[in-house]
């Protein structure tokens, strides 16, 4: 198998080493790498179950025996969370029975010391093929509904409010449902109540994600294709519509859509089937269409960014998730919420929660909505892991900055463990803002320097991902991809 190949089938594939020879992961990382792998690396178990809970890898790299624990441990609690995750396990010479017991536990593989770093990626490859058809068999089968998913947690009015507009929309036989909000408020959770309420919970549901599948790839994704529609149409393959047919599909991020492909979805929505790419046969399918986005689409259309005949065939029933600052009196359930799955797949003890912490947590804006909570309740129980949460263990760097505040703030990391915060007005804003950078005497490190920008960008856009990108001058697409490099997508 060439190189170019290799690289094509591990391109994007999250791998997670753990080993505490620091040699042999600098080798396994830079070898992946250059092969278009996502890595992140751990010295010890710990290590590696904290990276485990913020990384989500597809496949594991881990050594049998590690300074703090051993990889079976590790398989063990990874096989209760994650049954289908490929782990792949490193053993000295003398630990190979060890090793074949540990296959016999559902290990994936595993690898004898000194391995061939051949040897390794084509394990990894492999291992990332099982991976994605798992996937593909799980996306194919549809979302299947499990007991208390969809925790709507709260009891305030506005939740309340959109609780009872999802139950009726659910009830009836509306196919197309428009779902704004904020990002983080909790538009896909929303989505997923339409479907699990209604008559088509039974049926597939299929979540696309328009922003983040490459633009050329996006129309073959959703329609699929047919045996040699292009040169590397070796197969058929079923779109997700094809796949969703008489379920739901949720279009999250519909205002990415690009506009030739907005064309042919409207197309699509008006007569109800399509074609797949190379095809002339029809494909009619049944699907309830539930889109989100954060955008103002009306505004979009005005500019010319989408299209209006589109908009109003997919406004028929907009509703609205609300924020979290209009949610303040449901912020103690969600912490609690929050906290008990936290600790529990960090496996710690529950802390106490005392009513200073909640009345603190009240006064912050906000922007990231519930996803910010969870984030900040996550780091927190991660990096402190205290007995009673207190606010100075929680870090949020704009707790109630006004939006002229938010403008001037600088977030600096200098490697210890309170964050500096500090403003620069608008002046030194507009004057640097041509200057070329001065790198310090002492030198600074690239890796913080970028991952500082990334947060200061998400603060000033609210933790909108579009306008964050506006402010770097790069492709969301580029912005994606550089915050999951430095663990900050998610949540």
């Amino acid at each position: 198998m060439t190189e170019d190949k290799q690289h094509q089938r591990l391109s994007g594939v999250r791998v997670l080493v753990i080993d505490d020879e620091e040699i042999l992961v600098w080798s396994i990382e830079n070898h992946l790498k250059k092969l278009g792998a996502i890595v992140r690396k751990a010295y010890t178990a710990n290590g590696g179950e904290r990276l485990f809970s913020s990384f989500s890898p597809d496949v594991v790299i881990c050594d049998l025996r590690l300074p703090d624990g051993n990889g079976i441990d590790l398989l063990q609690k990874w096989r209760l969370s994650h049954p289908t995750l490929p782990v792949i396990l490193m053993t000295a010479h003398g630990a190979v029975e060890t090793a074949i017991s540990a296959v016999r536990l559902a290990a994936f593989d595993y690898l004898q010391k000194p391995f061939n770093l051949n040897d390794l990626e084509a394990a990894v490859v492999r291992a990332s093929e099982i991976s994605q058809l798992r996937q593909k068999v799980k996306r194919m089968e549809g979302y299947v509904k499990q007991a208390g998913n969809i925790e709507m947690v709260g009891r305030s009015k506005p939740l309340y409010r959109l609780k009872e507009q999802l139950r009726r929309i659910a009830s009836t036989n509306t196919d197309t449902v428009l779902i704004y909000g904020e990002s983080g408020s909790g538009k896909e959770l929303a989505a997923r109540a339409v479907h699990d309420w209604s008559k088509k919970s039974d049926d597939p549901y299929i979540e696309i994600n328009c922003a983040s599948i490459p633009e050329n790839l996006l129309e073959s994704e959703l329609f699929g294709y047919e045996k040699g529609a292009f040169t590397d149409a070796r197969n058929k393959k079923l779109g997700l519509f094809e796949i969703a047919r008489s379920g739901t599909i949720f279009l999250d991020e519909i205002g990415e859509l690009p506009m030739k492909l907005q064309a042919k979805l409207l197309r699509v929505l008006e007569y109800r089937r399509f074609k797949r790419l190379g095809g002339v046969k029809d494909i009619a399918f049944s699907a309830k269409i539930v889109a989100a986005t954060n955008r103002n689409l009306l505004q979009e259309v005005s500019h010319q960014r989408f299209r209006s005949d589109l908009y109003y065939r997919i406004n028929v029933v907009p509703i609205t998730v609300p924020s979290l600052k209009e949610r303040e009196d449901d912020i103690s359930l969600l912490v609690d919420h929050f906290l008990k799955t936290i600790c529990r797949d960090l496996q710690r003890p529950l802390p106490k929660v005392p009513e200073e912490t909640i009345e603190w947590l009240k006064r912050h804006r906000w922007p990231g909505n519930v996803r910010e909570l969870r984030n900040v309740l996550m780091r927190a129980m991660i990096l402190e892991n205290p007995e009673t949460l207190l606010p100075n263990h929680l870090q949020i760097e704009t707790d109630s900055l006004n939006e002229s505040e938010a403008k001037g703030l600088v977030i600096a990391d200098d490697g210890k463990k309170d964050k500096k915060v500090s403003f620069v007005g608008q002046q030194d804003q507009q004057q640097g803002a041509h200057d070329p950078f001065q790198l310090p005497v002492e030198g600074l490190s690239l890796n913080n320097l970028e991952k500082d920008l990334l947060n200061q960008a998400l603060v000033r856009a609210r933790f909108n991902q579009s306008r964050a990108a506006e402010l770097l001058r790069i492709s969301r697409h580029t912005l994606r991809y550089r915050l999951e490099k430095h663990g900050l997508l998610g949540g």
